[in-house]
C-alpha cells in the first residue's frame, strides 16, 4: 500500500515535500496552458480536473481526519480568526503557512478546470470548499479544530493559486465572453 500524504511528508522531509508538490503543480499548469494554446482543448480539460481531483483527495485526506480518538473527540471552534491563528504565546506562523499552501493547488486547479467562469466565481467556490471542510471538523467528531483562521489563510491560497494559474497560462485572465447572436429574421417586415 503506497504511504499516506503526512507519511510522505515525513519520508521526504517538509522543505522537499512541498518543493515537490509546487513543482508538479507548475508541470501540471504549463502543460494545460501549453495544450489549451495548441488547440488540444479537452485533452487540456482532462488534465485540469484529473489535477483538480488529485488536490480535492490530498486536502481532504490531511484535513478529515484527525490523531483523536472519536470517543475522545469533542467539537471545537474558534470564531475569532485571531484567537484561531494564536500559538501559547504569538501567532502560529506555521498552521496559518500550512493553510495557505495548502490551498494554493485547490485555486489553481479550480481556475485551471472552470476556465470559462468567473475570478471571482472560482475564489468563491474554493472558500466554499474551505468552509465545508470546518464545517465538517465542527459537526464530526475528529479531534480537528473548525476555525476562522483557517478559512481566510485557505481563501489567501486559493487566491495565489488562482494567480498562479493565469500567470501559468492554464486560465485567460478573463473569460471569453460569449457572443449572443440575433435569431436570423424570416423576411416579413413589421408595418
Amino acid at each position: 500500500m503506497p504511504p499516506s500524504i503526512p507519511e510522505l511528508q515525513r519520508l521526504l522531509g517538509r522543505p522537499l515535500f512541498v518543493t515537490s508538490v509546487v513543482g508538479a503543480l507548475l508541470v501540471v499548469l504549463v502543460l494545460v496552458g501549453w495544450l489549451r494554446r495548441r488547440g488540444a482543448a479537452v485533452t487540456a480539460g482532462v488534465v485540469a480536473w484529473t489535477g483538480l481531483g488529485v488536490a480535492v483527495a490530498g486536502v481532504l485526506s490531511l484535513t478529515l481526519y484527525g490523531q483523536e480518538p472519536r470517543e475522545l473527540a469533542e467539537p471545537k471552534l474558534f470564531l475569532d480568526p485571531m484567537a484561531g491563528a494564536w500559538g501559547w504565546d504569538s501567532i502560529a506562523w506555521r498552521p496559518v503557512l500550512d493553510n495557505v499552501a495548502l490551498f494554493v493547488p485547490i485555486g489553481a486547479m479550480v481556475a485551471a478546470a472552470l476556465r470559462r467562469r468567473s475570478i471571482v466565481t472560482v475564489w468563491l467556490l474554493c472558500v466554499a470548499f474551505s468552509v465545508g471542510i470546518e464545517t465538517f471538523q465542527y459537526l464530526v467528531p475528529t479531534g480537528r479544530v473548525a476555525n476562522t483562521a483557517d478559512v481566510l489563510a485557505n481563501a489567501a491560497g486559493a487566491l495565489l493559486g488562482l494567480l498562479l494559474a493565469i500567470a501559468s497560462g492554464a486560465r485567460p485572465a478573463m473569460p471569453r465572453a460569449t457572443v449572443r447572436r440575433a435569431p436570423p429574421r424570416s423576411g416579413v417586415r413589421a408595418p
